[in-house]
């Protein structure tokens, strides 16, 4: 009986995370998944797809800096001020 039980939280916290990833993630909210490839607004240069982060906040939330104009990008490709 506790097996089904744990199998029962299991699915439900599992399906829980899937719904809030995806409703983050439509609402473009930092903690939302982006798999588009983004473009930079100011210059158009395509983000390469393997990223590294030059801060924190790009560790945490995701992003990249433009590596022709050097601004700063969210995840969703909008310029971070």
């Amino acid at each position: 009986m506790d097996r089904y039980i744990d199998l029962i939280l299991t699915i439900g916290i599992t399906l829980g995370l899937i719904i809030w990833l995806t409703i983050m993630s439509k609402l473009k909210s930092k903690y939302g998944l982006n798999f588009k490839r983004v473009y930079c607004p100011v210059c158009g240069t395509k983000q390469p797809i393997i990223r590294v982060p030059k801060n924190q906040i790009q560790i945490l939330y995701g992003g990249n800096t433009c590596p022709k104009c050097q601004i700063e990008l969210d995840k969703y490709g909008n310029v971070i001020s």
